[in-house]
């Protein structure tokens, strides 16, 4: 950076899919190493000046090390080995810097949303009394954040189908999933088509620290927090 401009803090977005929590990071002045393996994911990523996209996995990056000021796992901690993860992660941060797992899910405490869940066969069943355990560092803290969303009933058909377990089903169990979405949203729960339905949703945002060298854990020296907003 020139001289008379400070440098910008440097974040890991690790399973980056289609890039909004990296473009989220980057509004906050950060610059992005957006992690994905997937090309047809990076593909869907809009191009912005602070955001580099890496093809590469959790488990190996390839970025520098003790570079990051901050490493986040928005929704793809579930999918990562945690320990060789979390000995990347170790690697690639600067002592005593963050690493955040965010889980956004639907807030399945309301026992209607539980079961559209159930009906789509959702994943939005990640525990606030389960923390993440990453390997090399303290056990993550959490922070929980409630909002709502409104969707219509057509847009909650199409989210459906965008479910691991709806894109491994057959034709014949895509249609039951759909049919039973349908019946539970119009004839059960009363809505109409364009009518928008409000959903709550619930955000944990589990945070732990590089580890000093030298140590076990991530008891390390604080550093400045970077802000991390929750992936919505």
């Amino acid at each position: 950076a020139p001289a008379d401009r400070p440098a910008r803090g440097l974040a890991a977005d690790i399973g980056a899919g289609t890039g909004k929590m990296s473009a989220l990071l980057a509004g906050e002045g950060l610059d992005v190493r957006a992690v994905e393996p997937s090309a047809a994911m990076r593909a869907q990523a809009r191009p912005h000046p602070l955001i580099t996209q890496v093809a590469a996995t959790a488990e190996d990056t390839g970025l520098g090390a003790a570079n990051c000021d901050l490493v986040v796992y928005a929704q793809s901690w579930h999918w990562v080995d945690p320990a060789a993860a979390g000995a990347e992660a170790v690697r690639i941060l600067k002592p005593g810097a963050p690493l955040v797992i965010v889980f956004n899910q639907m807030d399945v405490t309301a026992q209607w949303v539980h079961r559209l869940c159930r009906i789509m066969r959702s994943g939005d069943v990640h525990r606030p009394d389960r923390p993440p355990r990453p390997a090399g560092f303290a056990l993550p803290v959490l922070e929980q954040f409630w909002w709502e969303d409104r969707m219509e009933p057509e847009q909650i058909l199409e989210l459906g189908t965008t479910r691991s377990s709806y894109l491994r089903a057959d034709a014949a169990r895509r249609r039951a999933m759909q049919d039973n979405l349908r019946w539970y949203l119009y004839e059960h729960l009363g809505y109409r088509a364009g009518q928008e339905i409000t959903i709550p949703y619930s955000t944990l945002v589990w945070t732990t620290r590089a580890p000093a060298p030298g140590s076990c854990s991530g008891s390390g020296p604080g550093s400045r927090r970077p802000s991390v907003p929750a992936l919505k």
